[in-house]
């Protein structure tokens, strides 16, 4: 808890990009729960799942049992195919101005975190960290450790600023 603490403090001004119904009137919620059809089973949706939990009590939210809950958090993983690419030129070897060529591509996940209205699933907060999700190579503590620090980051934006 006190490393998952250091590190939000750290990253205060990291935050992902966010959306919000604007309709809608956070400061009524103030329980949260995980959904119940959120997988806490995988290794990775575990991860998830504990750093929310040690997180959304720094948010204002009360940990509870999904019926008694105002709000649910879901998350999904996001695939995204990120083109690489070189940089344009100015004095290429193809002239005066070498644009930018596409030399190959990379498949990236990006982690999804939603709150909703439990029972009519009205998604009324989101956020899409923009960083790459840990890729295969990220394992163990280190894995759970960049899981972590995402889920703090879009954390950040809960309540949204209206």
């Amino acid at each position: 808890m006190l490393r998952i603490l250091a590190l939000v403090l750290l990253l205060g001004g990291c935050a992902a990009p966010y959306d919000y119904a604007e309709d809608t009137d956070f400061s009524r919620f103030d329980t949260v729960a995980l959904a119940p059809d959120m997988d806490t089973t995988s290794l990775d949706g575990a991860r998830i799942a504990d750093a929310a939990r040690d997180l959304l009590p720094t948010r204002g939210l009360t940990l509870t049992e999904p019926k008694q809950a105002s709000l649910w958090l879901n998350y999904r993983l996001d695939e995204n195919v990120r083109l690489l690419t070189t940089m344009p030129s100015m004095f290429g070897r193809h002239g005066f101005w070498d644009e930018e060529r596409v030399y190959g591509a990379r498949r990236e996940l990006h982690l999804v975190l939603w709150l909703e209205q439990p029972g009519s699933g009205r998604v009324l907060w989101q956020s899409r960290h923009p960083n790459a999700f840990p890729g295969d190579g990220v394992h163990g503590t280190a894995r759970r450790d960049k899981i972590s620090q995402q889920v703090a980051e879009l954390l950040e934006n809960y309540p949204p600023e209206q």
